[in-house]
């Protein structure tokens, strides 16, 4: 019964029409967003963790943009061009990647019951968490100088 609820409410999402609502843009900008997401479709019981990965990933962009603005400030007083540099990169490359490789897999897994939107989540989530940590320690030599 179980089987025939799920596959019921899936033939429902797929043939409903969407709106996208993702990223929310001003007005005056040209573009669309890209993305439809509404944290009311997620079970309730797995709704709070969902919010809090979408807060972890804006608090991770935030530090992006926040290593940006610094960058600048180290640039604009005597440091090398290369850390500006790769912060744009950094940043203007990072910021969407994160999004569509493991914030929307686990809101796909959570939505769905995805186990594969689960694996994907958990790979590239750990993937991202140790590269943090390595250039959150500065080790000397791995990086710019």
């Amino acid at each position: 019964m179980t089987d025939l609820l799920r596959m019921m409410i899936l033939i429902i999402y797929l043939f409903k029409p969407i709106t996208f609502n993702f990223p929310p843009l001003p007005k005056f900008i040209p573009l669309k967003p890209c993305f439809y997401q509404d944290f009311e479709e997620i079970p309730d019981q797995h709704r709070t963790l969902c919010k809090r990965l979408y807060y972890l990933w804006i608090l991770y962009s935030a530090t992006l943009a926040a290593n940006f603005i610094g960058c600048l400030a180290w640039m604009f007083a005597g440091g090398g061009v290369t850390n500006f540099g790769m912060s744009i990169i950094w940043l203007i490359l990072f910021t969407p990647c994160s999004y569509m490789c493991w914030f929307r897999p686990i809101y796909k897994a959570f939505k769905m019951d995805s186990s594969f939107n689960f694996m994907a989540f958990f790979f590239v989530f750990m993937a991202q968490f140790v590269i943090t940590i390595v250039q959150a320690i500065g080790i000397p030599g791995w990086g710019v100088w």
